[in-house]
């Protein structure tokens, strides 16, 4: 059942010049005919990734939590969607002040800036890094154990959202995203990474083997607005594919994909992570007791689609 209607209405999307975000810019203006308020600091997201009816300003949500209510108040924002973060792990472990401040303090200042200027709704983009090693399918009440300081501050936006309703009433829904495959990918997380060697080289180098969940970005996108049209103040929901793959398996898909008859994979120990999490598949039964979207793009066609990206991007990435 629907409670709130994300339509015709004044989004704003934080993040939204980022890989995610600005599939999510894109489907809200163009498919839900809404006026869409961009907030991004542009260190990872880029002013080519903004769909040209958005507005744009440039904002960290490191700074002020009043600035950033008069920003939602100014513009009459009804709905916010925070996709800013900093996911990409291997960096985490040198930084890990630096993600936690973005990743949980300024979630909190997002929640109380959404608070001061009376938001309706705001969604929090978690992820699924909070979880543990477990096999099969992971439904939100099983047990959590952050393997990076990442995930420890995924996991500490998750509490902020259901903390902040129970004190205050603050509307904000947590959304544990699994790993999304597709256009515009801004970091080199396996998928860009194998298909920028495989453009050189049938022969890759890398890292763990590890079972992932790949979710097609505009499939993400389109069900995380169902969500925060139809979810609970208060609760998390996993978001994924529900189906998974092995990494080497995957490289072997992208190779096929990409005109290899064979792909020759080397371990490369500086690649492998110290505290590996080997299983991570979404079981979203929660998340489809409330919204009635479902994934439209399968794997080997989002692979594809990443692959002509990049391919018409010049054979390379942005970032």
């Amino acid at each position: 059942m629907i409670k709130r209607n994300i339509r015709d209405t004044k989004v704003c999307v934080i993040g939204g010049a980022g890989f995610l975000g600005s599939h999510l810019v894109d489907y809200l203006i163009d498919e839900r005919n809404c006026e869409v308020l961009v907030l991004d600091n542009l260190i990872t997201g880029l002013r080519k990734h903004l769909h040209e009816d958005a507005a744009f300003k440039w904002f960290d949500i490191r700074d002020d939590e009043d600035e950033l209510a008069r920003v939602f108040t100014e513009y009459g924002i009804e709905y916010v969607f925070n996709y800013a973060a900093e996911p990409y792990i291997p960096e985490c472990f040198e930084r890990p002040m630096h993600f936690f401040q973005i990743n949980a303090t300024a979630v909190l200042k997002v929640l109380n800036a959404c608070q001061k200027a009376g938001v309706k709704a705001v969604l929090q983009v978690s992820s699924a890094e909070i979880y543990g090693d477990m096999k099969g399918k992971i439904k939100e009440t099983d047990p959590v154990e952050a393997h990076s300081t990442y995930g420890v501050s995924k996991l500490a936006a998750d509490g902020l959202v259901q903390v902040r309703w129970k004190e205050a009433k603050v509307p904000g829904i947590a959304m544990r995203q699994f790993n999304c495959v597709g256009e515009r990918e801004t970091h080199e997380y396996v998928i860009p990474e194998i298909i920028k060697q495989l453009d050189k080289s049938s022969e890759l180098n890398l890292g763990n083997n590890s079972f992932r969940d790949f979710q097609y970005a505009g499939d993400a996108v389109r069900m995380a607005v169902s969500l925060l049209e139809c979810g609970e103040f208060g609760e998390v929901y996993n978001m994924g594919s529900e189906d998974g793959i092995q990494i080497y398996d995957l490289a072997h898909l992208i190779g096929r994909l990409m005109g290899h008859s064979a792909v020759k994979i080397n371990v490369d120990q500086e690649r492998v992570r110290p505290w590996e999490i080997w299983h991570l598949q979404s079981d979203n039964t929660k998340l489809y007791e409330v919204i009635p979207v479902r994934p439209e793009v399968s794997l080997e066609e989002s692979l594809t689609r990443t692959i002509t990206y990049f391919r018409d991007n010049k054979n390379s990435w942005d970032f």
